[in-house]
């Protein structure tokens, strides 16, 4: 679904007045199964809270960032479970929304449909960094983060190893495929950005339990 800087710039919306290096590593951190190597895709649904092929509705996730916030004390716990969630949510919302369209536009095969996708969004990565302000800031933040193990889901050293190969990736430019966005672009996602954010304010913080309230 979207890769890191999308997740990035939502949780540079949630984090008040700025996302925390916690809130940030927790934003990518369901995505850390792929270090386990050649991972089947039920595999990678489990992180991911995704039942019989269904990714969860905004209920079980809410149900699952409330039952895990209250594991453990600490405003560094709750932002990276907080970032956690967040994830899963703007994964359903990806595909309910702007991959939905991304299907209905174009018609090609499966294995084209993938290949066009992860060009598109290899593509968007950069132009995200290229565009925003705060990516910088956002990068530098992540180097400096410390993980978190979310049992059964990820471990510690699984989400660390991760967010240290997402940032050689992120910071070595000849993984920018250089091509023009069609059903990606910057636009779109910006709005996306934006509502997913808001909807996230609203289904994960109206306890105070969140990342503001510290």
């Amino acid at each position: 679904m979207p890769w890191p800087m999308v997740h990035f710039a939502i949780a540079q919306q949630l984090g008040t007045p700025e996302p925390t290096p916690s809130l940030l590593l927790g934003s990518i951190a369901p995505d850390a199964v792929h270090v386990r190597g050649n991972i089947t895709r039920e595999q990678k649904g489990i992180t991911h809270l995704v039942s019989e092929g269904m990714l969860p509705d905004s209920n079980r996730i809410r149900e699952n960032y409330l039952f895990y916030v209250a594991q453990k004390p600490g405003k560094e716990w709750i932002e990276f479970v907080y970032g956690y969630f967040a994830h899963i949510y703007t994964d359903l919302r990806w595909v309910q929304t702007l991959y939905a369209d991304y299907k209905k536009e174009n018609k090609a095969d499966k294995e084209s449909l993938r290949f066009t996708y992860n060009q598109e969004v290899s593509q968007l990565e950069f132009e995200i960094i290229r565009s925003q302000q705060w990516a910088g800031s956002v990068l530098n933040k992540l180097k400096d983060s410390i993980g978190h193990a979310l049992d059964p889901f990820v471990d510690k050293s699984e989400v660390e190893q991760y967010r240290k190969f997402k940032l050689e990736w992120l910071l070595e430019e000849g993984n920018e495929p250089k091509i023009e966005l069609i059903y990606f672009t910057l636009d779109k996602v910006e709005r996306f950005v934006q509502n997913t954010a808001a909807e996230l304010s609203i289904l994960l913080a109206p306890e105070g339990i969140h990342v503001q309230g510290g």
